[in-house]
């Protein structure tokens, strides 16, 4: 009686008694409750009297199970003793495995941490982010809101629960006489309870704290701690920030940060500084990041439908300034965070997947050429009467326990990987810094490691369990060749590794030829050996006047210093932080307002164009003829001037911007020069329009130092730091960092993609080369025989050279045509992440394709040469 007969007749034995005991059950139950006692009573009555009868069922249950666990546990341990027993086999198996197994789990923990796992807020499905969308725009653009829209959305909604703002910005924090500047979020007062997490000390904000004078502060755990000594009474109590006095509400719990970015906010204050303002009364001020809680049983579309309404109704009461922001874009707050890494993150789990098949394929080689020396071991026990069920459980438990060993080994390798991930993966991408091996990593880990068993384990104990034992006895005996059907198995196992190598290689390769288009973009100006820096002023201790002399005394400071061959200061800094897009009116070109064009803005003090060497294209630079009483003036650049004034001179035309600090009421201005275009955001963006203002005339922010300097630009920043510590001891030094560092930081993401799909491309090649080496190794062994024959009846050993090259030639040919296909259908999905260069490059394609029929000729040389050498008289006397 066969294993699985045996199995099926103690199954029906154990069914059979289960529905007997139940039958006796419901008689004996229905009997007590004829006597007048409930059904639950009956029942336990019943199982008491039957307790015997239960074991019984319990007894059938083991004779069920038993067998099946006694036959694995000896096929598992047979296989151990025969992994033991071939160690170079097994490592080399193991090794293999480990490689792909722990890639596989590398990049899985990257992806369950940024995108599978939940945002750490309770209930975090419903939270959303919320946004207007600016229709004068193609596509979906999104507007972030301003005070009286966010006021109005959070009153006339019926689909959240809650609706909370939040501005990043920064703040100087005087204590104990040193200042330090510090990230912050200024936040409506319901943030907190929106998100639905409670300060571990002191109170949440109140709605009274959003009023004018009410300035109120949330510390951050870090902040707390390094600062503050971690006082339990810090609550209640007065600190000072941009000169002015905050009351701390409380302390957040250790960990938490919104958004989940870096760097993380160091503390959150109330928008009473907004309100005491003309912030938060600015419809048209669109500055505000918005979050929303839906309420239970609401849907996203559902919400987007309920505030597009919201929105449309703005639009026909405020036409001036909502007239384009007709509708809401609603997101999971999860989508919304990770959305541009999501593509790249999937990509590169798909590349690892293609490495992983490559793997199985290998091992599935390798199971082949030893399952063909082993042929007479099955053939004897097929004969001696085990069945091809008990053959084939046998071969899937060996391969599962290889592949068990390996994904073992894979733990350690991905937690190699995963260090060496974050250290070079891109700062912005959100949550990396928390990727690390967790349980759900282990559980991956696991389930991956039985399915590569099977997925490798299967295709040659199939083949093995289906061969007739005469037939194997026969074919076992040494120096006879192995099946064709076996061979054909094997070299199409090398064409699905070398097809699967050719589309890494390929995907690679244009990742390549992208980065190196955009490491030759020409970013507009010249980042070398240029420091940039800003000053924490207190808007509060210096008005117009006094911020704009201090910036004229720091850098006539500056300009004279050794190494310093010119100084200047604008904002923002290109690829840096901050941005701003303006409204304007062309001079002589009527538009109803709302409808007005709007472009990025910058400002920026003379020497600004020559510090950064942007070239100007006509007219003139900004000199101190457009300061504060000077004739107001700007400048725009040439994608400006092309999209404006087409086939015009833009020099002496006038633009009405409409942005000001207080103190310069003039807002019609004389163009007075064009500069070039530069990369605003970043190597791959477009070159943006825009238009530049005399800080003098707009003194809105803080700007960047930009020192140019003769040597390296690092050993600037203590310079810059004592020239104003000397004018001011409270004014802190921050972001200081070279144009350099900038542009690398927009290459960041596409280097780290490249490299991270390099290196499988590289490993999936390296294993491709060894499955055809090991094929045609294979081959020659089992043909020595042969081999020996052709040799003795004068066979040339240049004749045995090419069969064994033309072998393993046609084979990676037939793989590189399958691969070259599979690839002009795969690479359109890379077109997202690709900068300069059509997916379906040719000379991509191309030199690809050259470098794997280049390794398939070295692979196929190895074993050729090996066999050309053979001696074919010791090779017969030995057969």
């Amino acid at each position: 009686m066969t294993w699985f007969q045996q199995l099926f007749t103690r199954h029906k034995i154990y069914s059979d008694l289960s529905e007997e005991i139940q039958q006796h059950l419901d008689e004996k139950t229905e009997a007590l409750m004829a006597e007048g006692m409930s059904r639950e009573d009956a029942q336990r009555a019943a199982k008491r009297e039957f307790g015997n009868v239960t074991r019984m069922q319990e007894q059938g249950r083991e004779a069920w199970m038993w067998p099946m666990a006694e036959s694995l546990w000896s096929d598992a341990k047979f296989a151990v003793r025969q992994l033991t027993k071939n160690p170079g086999f097994a490592l080399t198996a193991i090794l293999t495995l480990a490689l792909g197994i722990g890639a596989t789990t590398a990049i899985f923990s990257l992806v369950n941490t940024v995108l599978l796992r939940p945002l750490p807020f309770p209930e975090p499905a419903q939270l959303v982010w919320l946004s207007q969308q600016d229709h004068s725009m193609p596509g979906e653009v999104p507007e972030s809101l301003s005070y009286p829209d966010y006021f109005d959305w959070r009153a006339q909604n019926h689909t959240l629960s809650g609706m909370a703002s939040y501005i990043n910005g920064g703040v100087t924090l005087q204590s104990q006489g040193q200042a330090q500047r510090l990230d912050t979020q200024t936040v409506s007062s319901n943030f907190f309870q929106v998100l639905g997490i409670s300060p571990m000390l002191g109170r949440d904000f109140r709605w009274d704290d959003e009023k004018p004078g009410n300035r109120t502060v949330m510390l951050s755990y870090s902040l707390w701690q390094s600062t503050f000594g971690a006082a339990k009474d810090i609550a209640g109590k007065s600190i000072t920030l941009d000169d002015h006095t905050y009351t701390v509400a409380g302390v957040m719990p250790k960990g938490f940060q919104f958004p989940l970015e870096n760097p993380a906010p160091a503390l959150w204050v109330s928008i009473a500084d907004d309100a005491a303002g003309s912030k938060t009364g600015q419809r048209g001020f669109d500055v505000l990041g918005v979050i929303g809680r839906l309420n239970d049983g609401v849907s996203v579309q559902q919400a987007k439908s309920d505030l597009s309404t919201i929105a449309a109704n703005l639009a026909q009461q405020y036409p001036d300034s909502n007239k384009q922001e007709t509708s809401a874009l609603v997101l999971p707050e999860l989508q919304y965070i990770t959305g541009d890494t999501r593509p790249a993150l999937r990509i590169l789990f798909s590349a690892v997947t293609l490495v992983l098949l490559i793997v199985c394929a290998n091992v599935a080689g390798l199971l082949l050429a030893r399952g063909s020396r082993r042929s007479a071991e099955f053939a004897l026990r097929a004969a001696i009467g085990a069945s091809r069920a008990a053959i084939l459980r046998q071969l899937l438990v060996e391969s599962v326990t290889l592949s068990l060993c390996g994904g073992a080994a894979g733990i350690a390798l991905a937690f190699g990987l995963l260090q060496a991930s974050v250290r070079l993966m891109p700062l912005d991408i959100p949550r990396m810094h928390d990727a690390s091996i967790d349980g759900n990593v282990l559980l991956f880990d696991l389930a991956l490691s039985l399915l590569t068993g099977l997925l490798f384990g299967v295709l040659p104990a199939w083949r093995m369990s289906r061969s007739a034992p005469a037939q194997a006895l026969r074919d076992g005996s040494r120096g006879v060749a192995g099946g064709r059907g076996q061979n054909r198995v094997h070299s199409g196992l090398v064409i699905a590794q070398t097809a699967i190598g050719l589309v890494l290689l390929v995907s690679s390769g244009l990742l390549i030829r992208s980065f190196v288009h955009i490491l030759n973009v020409d970013p507009g100006f010249d980042p070398r050996n240029v420091l940039t820096g800003r000053i924490g002023l207190s808007s509060g201790k210096f008005d117009h006047d006094r911020q704009l002399q201090f910036y004229q005394q720091i850098l006539e400071r500056l300009a004279p210093l050794p190494g310093v061959q010119s100084v200047s200061a604008g904002w923002p800094v290109p690829m840096g932080h901050g941005n701003a897009t303006i409204s304007f009116a062309i001079e002589g070109r009527p538009i109803a307002r709302g409808d007005e064009p709007s472009e990025p803005l910058a400002v920026v003090m003379p020497g600004y164009f020559e510090t950064m060497r942007i070239p100007l294209l006509a007219g003139r630079t900004f000199g101190q003829q457009d300061g504060f009483k000077g004739a107001p003036s700007i400048i725009i650049n040439r994608a400006f001037a092309n999209k404006y004034f087409p086939g015009e001179n833009p020099l002496g035309k006038h633009i009405e911007a409409r942005i000001g600090d207080g103190a310069y009421a003039k807002s019609v201005r004389e163009i007075v020069g064009m500069v070039g275009d530069i990369k605003r955001k970043g190597l791959t963006s477009a070159d943006d329009p825009m238009f530049f203002l005399p800080y003098a005339q707009a003194v809105v922010t803080n700007p960047y130092i930009v020192i140019r300097t003769s040597g390296d630009p690092a050993g600037t920043e203590n310079t810059l730091r004592d020239a104003v510590r000397a004018m001011d001891k409270t004014a802190p030094v921050y972001q200081v960092a070279t144009l350099e560092d900038y542009i690398s930081k927009s290459a960041a993401q596409p280097r780290f993609q490249m490299f991270l799909l390099t290196g499988f491309a590289a490993v999936a090649l390296v294993l491709a080369a060894i499955g055809l080496y090991g094929l045609l190794s294979y081959m020659v062994t089992q043909r020595t025989l042969e081999i020996g024959l052709r040799m003795a009846l004068g066979a040339q050993r240049a004749d045995v050279l090419g069969m064994i090259v033309r072998r393993g030639l046609a084979l990676t040919l037939i793989g590189v045509g399958t691969g070259l296909a599979i690839s002009m259908l795969i690479t359109r999905l890379l077109s997202g992440m690709l900068f300069g260069i059509p997916p379906t490059d040719p000379v991509t394609f191309a030199a690809t394709a050259a470098l794997l029929l280049l390794v398939g000729l070295a692979a196929s040389c190895v074993p050729a040469f090996r066999a050309a050498r053979m001696d074919p008289m010791k090779t017969l006397r030995e057969q």
